[in-house]
């Protein structure tokens, strides 16, 4: 997803973006989550369990601040495209879902429109 996109579908959070956001990834990331190959790290999420790893970025947190992120969490956590959902921390969680990158990034990014509008 590009940074134009999320401008185009979200009119709300376009609203809000500040002008120095150039892509999308300065404001949510989603990583596919994979064991560590050489063994040096262990993960703060188990492949296993959890198939991506979501960060709210913190210009997104400036965005839609603490009761914003809170209601995030908790409409991510029922979100149905979560099997399986835990905060590690506020602004990041592990989730298990069918779905590839792009298409939890529309749904993230699709749950901080509702919460913002």
């Amino acid at each position: 997803m590009t940074l134009e996109e999320v401008k185009e579908r979200f009119p709300a959070l376009a609203v809000k973006l500040p002008e120095n956001i150039f892509t999308d990834r300065e404001l949510v990331v989603v990583d596919h989550n994979y064991e560590e190959v050489d063994g040096e790290e262990t993960a703060e999420f188990d492949p296993s369990e959890f198939s991506h790893i979501v960060y709210i970025a913190t210009p997104m947190l400036e965005i839609i601040g603490a009761k914003g992120l809170a209601l995030l969490t908790e409409k991510l956590e029922g979100h149905e495209i979560f099997s399986h959902f835990v905060a590690a921390e506020e602004d990041l969680f592990g989730v298990q879902s069918d779905l590839d990158e792009d298409e939890i990034a529309k749904a993230v990014f699709s749950t901080i429109e509702e919460v913002i509008s």
